[in-house]
């Protein structure tokens, strides 16, 4: 880990581990802005590796060591975040329904397929089917389908 006093400018250098190992990588000044640039982008950890000159698995090595590259890797996610939050709210408030629809269900946990809680109560020996129509009264639904439809509601609200 290292502070940002010790921190170099070039975005990442290949150092030797103390014992003979392996040589591992250090990222510097510059690389933390590559990772935070290209995280903001949506970009691949992958692909930052690469923009780094180093490989997958020596980026996650340095990921792990150095916690100011996660935090890197962090704060650029979070402008993409916000900046993806921001396109799909102006989207919906111009009446788009489907970035509406998502941020409800991200932001606001509207569910689809759960159950709709409502109190009915049906007389046994009634059977049958309760509609609601949802574009229409009781009375025109009532009009447009004759017979099909056994009006169950009290005679003071049908108006016999």
């Amino acid at each position: 880990m290292q502070d940002d006093s010790e921190r170099f400018d070039a975005p990442s250098r290949r150092v030797a581990t103390v014992g003979g190992g392996a040589p591992s990588y250090r990222v510097g000044r510059k690389g933390l802005k590559i990772i935070e640039e290209l995280s903001a982008r949506g970009v691949a950890e992958a692909t930052i590796a690469k923009a780094l000159r180093m490989g997958k698995d020596a980026f996650r090595a340095a990921k792990r060591r150095d916690p100011a590259v996660q935090e890197a890797i962090d704060r650029g996610r979070a402008v993409e975040h916000d900046r993806l939050v921001g396109v799909l709210h102006e989207q919906a408030m111009a009446g788009q329904y489907v970035p509406a629809m998502f941020l409800l269900k991200a932001r606001h946990g509207y569910r689809e397929g759960d159950a709709f809680e409502a109190n009915v109560n049906v007389s046994i020996g009634t059977g049958g089917v309760i509609l609601m129509p949802t574009k229409q009264s009781v009375e025109e639904f009532l009009a447009e389908n004759p017979g099909e439809v056994i009006d169950m509601r009290p005679s003071s609200v049908r108006g016999d």
